[in-house]
């Protein structure tokens, strides 16, 4: 049997057009299409969401990396309380060349810093600023970058 191939991360927006932006103006993504479901009872019965409406999908990619966006209509939303430390929660990492810009960089597409700068003191990462800003979506962004010169 072949082995199984990855193919993409799902992520759940509620501003389609905001992370599309992030991911190609701050990460340099590629769009590679945006679209609406072809088969609009597929997410509910994929995903077992009664009721589920996805109002549209984009995909973008890097590489081999490739993350599809949806931006649902139905049900209302709900916010996540998973803290870091918490099973299922998860992050993206980003090394920036100036950690303060990369910080504010995040910021402008919604994410706002949960710590404060920590110097990192050992490891490959020894002498640079790391933290993580959460998205109003629940993920977030690890940023790690050198201190100002």
């Amino acid at each position: 049997m072949p082995r199984p191939r990855f193919e993409h991360v799902g992520l759940t927006v509620s501003d389609l057009d905001r992370m599309v932006a992030f991911f190609t103006e701050m990460l340099g993504f590629e769009l590679k299409a945006r679209l609406q479901p072809f088969d609009p009872g597929a997410v509910a019965g994929i995903t077992g969401v009664g009721g589920a409406v996805v109002a549209e999908i984009a995909y973008v990619a890097k590489g081999d990396t490739t993350f599809e966006l949806l931006q649902y209509r139905e049900p209302a939303p709900t916010r996540s309380p998973l803290r870091p430390c918490d099973p299922g929660y998860m992050h993206w990492l980003v090394i920036v060349d100036g950690f303060a810009e990369g910080v504010a960089l995040a910021a402008g597409y919604g994410f706002a810093s949960t710590s404060e700068p920590y110097l990192i003191a050992a490891g490959p990462n020894a002498g640079k600023f790391g933290t993580y800003l959460r998205h109003p979506d629940g993920f977030s962004l690890e940023v790690i970058g050198p201190p100002p010169r």
